[in-house]
């Protein structure tokens, strides 16, 4: 079998920047297969004040603050964009008030994010498809169904989705989980662990031949390189001794338990931006490449696959 190659980058929740390197990278590594593992909408709403005269201002960190001329409104739309947030532009006192109904505010901040999905798709159509080369996109954790709805309508004829069933791509299987082990923070996608196993057990029945299937799961497996996040107390902040950072595993077990069972050709993860890595688990070799999506740096992962090995891999950043 000939040499295979796949692109895979996770959790860019909205990046712009990140999105279009992911894209602009084709040229460069010319994989045979690009993979998008989830987390695909960005949390954070950002607004821009106007003040009058034509000049706005904005806070880009804390409190902040920077006032500019019109003329600079794109410019400043983009890099929020860039940084994975939705721009609105708003008087402080319809700010305020929007705030007083998170709920309301949240789901305007969710149809941001698709509009910016279906630009993305645009996107791949544009770039992807003229050179048949397919992308396999799943949701994450932090994604809605509305995001998978749309993957799944609106997506190109090169856009799979592998989300609980198993896609095609060249010779090789992918089967596919946007759901994760549940968090402290109860994201659209988190199940408890029982529930999660009972979704993998449901639906990994369609999975073939371990020898040429990969997996493309948001949740890392439990107890690897791959699943260290920061301890937490209990107001969620991170735990110290000394000065230095507490870390714990914090991926699925059942995750691991579905690895250990089908023994796939290699197993992709994202979901745990700080865990850039691999490891192995009953011999699969798992990766995560991590996530700064919030500095406009990619983070990511070039695989060659030949039969059921893989045979090189290289983490990318840019």
């Amino acid at each position: 079998m000939s040499r295979y190659r796949i692109l895979f980058v996770s959790d860019l929740h909205g990046s712009e920047v990140c999105f279009r390197k992911f894209l602009n990278s084709v040229p460069v590594y010319r994989p045979d297969l690009l993979v998008y593992g989830g987390d695909i909408m960005g949390k954070i709403l950002q607004p821009v004040y106007p003040l009058g005269k034509g000049q706005y201002r904005w806070f880009p960190s804390g409190d902040r603050a920077v006032d500019f001329p019109e003329s600079d409104l794109p410019h400043v739309e983009r890099k929020i964009a860039d940084t994975g947030r939705y721009s609105l532009v708003i008087s402080p006192e319809e700010w305020e008030r929007r705030r007083k109904d998170p709920e309301a505010l949240d789901a305007f901040c969710r149809e941001l994010g698709k509009d910016r999905v279906r630009a993305w798709l645009r996107l791949v159509e544009e770039r992807l498809l003229p050179k048949k080369t397919p992308l396999v996109m799943n949701v994450g954790n932090d994604d809605t169904d509305g995001i998978l709805e749309i993957l799944r309508k609106e997506g190109p004829a090169n856009l799979l989705v592998p989300e609980g069933q198993v896609v095609t791509a060249g010779p090789y299987e992918i089967f596919g989980c946007g759901y994760a082990n549940m968090t402290p923070w109860h994201c659209p996608r988190d199940l408890e662990e029982v529930d999660l196993g009972k979704f993998l057990d449901r639906t990994a029945g369609q999975i073939g031949d371990p020898r040429r299937t990969i997996f493309d799961l948001h949740a890392p497996p439990s107890g690897t390189a791959i699943d260290l996040a920061p301890e937490l107390d209990a107001d969620l902040k991170p735990k110290t001794v000394s000065g230095q950072m507490l870390m714990t595993h914090v991926g699925s077990t059942s995750v691991r338990r579905l690895i250990e069972s089908v023994r796939p050709v290699v197993s992709l993860h994202g979901h745990i931006h700080e865990s850039m890595g691999l490891d192995r688990v009953a011999g699969t070799p798992v990766f995560n490449p991590g996530s700064v999506y919030f500095s406009g740096t990619l983070q990511g992962l070039v695989l060659d696959l030949e039969g059921d090995h893989v045979v090189n891999h290289l983490f990318i950043t840019g």
